[in-house]
């Protein structure tokens, strides 16, 4: 099932990106540019709701350049109070690691799951 509304680079928002939630799928090379284009994104949702979640797919990433994971954190860093929920699904150990590393800098719930875990993803996320 093919939830693309727009493509951006190797970040495509999907479709269930409605009201407090992005939705997007990472996959390839992530570089600085892909961070231009989804930040303003989740700029905007801030803007507007206050608080938001995120649902993330993580899938055959091959590399973050510094730049773009710096700007990432930064944001990350910036907004940390902004998210209500982040549900990262994929199949990919390190992303688990991440996930956990991450809950210190955010008063977000944050939970990793694997993509045989995709419709608990949505249903936590949306709980």
């Amino acid at each position: 099932m093919n939830h693309t509304i727009k493509e951006m680079s190797m970040i495509q928002l999907l479709e269930e990106s409605k009201d407090d939630l992005v939705a997007f799928r990472i996959s390839g090379h992530i570089d600085i540019n892909d961070y231009n284009v989804m930040l303003p994104i989740l700029e905007e949702k801030i803007k507007q709701h206050g608080k938001i979640k995120v649902y993330a797919e993580v899938q055959d990433i091959e590399d973050f350049s510094i730049r773009a994971l710096w700007e990432e954190i930064r944001f990350d860093f910036t907004h940390a109070a902004d998210f209500s929920r982040a549900a990262i699904v994929g199949d990919q150990k390190w992303i688990d690691w991440i996930t956990l590393a991450a809950k210190p800098f955010t008063t977000a719930e944050v939970k990793y799951f694997d993509f045989k875990q995709r419709d608990q993803a949505w249903a936590w996320i949306h709980a």
